[in-house]
């Protein structure tokens, strides 16, 4: 009894040193246990980010499609724009010239 009361009062130094001598002393056993159910299931990790990696490839690809055409569209609005200001304001200069209105 006096031992467990000495253990109750080192706390966490005895509790930390107790797991750590099962734990090499199951570590043979667990070992291959944990590596053959392990080993499934980080493969199945991995393939489950390789999955989610090109999936996003491809979303991202797809949405900078999108906004190349987008770009392509504005730069056609504002070329159109552009080139009806000049005409209008040709069409005032020219009117300026010969005098008439309109």
């Amino acid at each position: 009894m006096a031992l467990f009361k000495r253990a109750e009062q080192a706390g966490p130094l005895v509790t930390g040193l107790v797991v750590g001598v099962a734990t090499l002393a199951l570590a043979p056993i667990l070992l291959p246990t944990l590596a053959r159910v392990g080993r499934p299931v980080v493969k199945a990790a991995i393939k489950g980010a390789i999955l989610a990696y090109q999936t996003g490839r491809e979303t991202l690809a797809e949405l900078a499609e999108v906004a190349e055409d987008l770009l392509a569209e504005a730069r056609a609005e504002l070329a159109r724009e552009e080139e009806a200001e000049r005409a209008v304001q040709a069409a005032a200069a020219g009117a300026r010239a010969t005098g008439t209105d309109g």
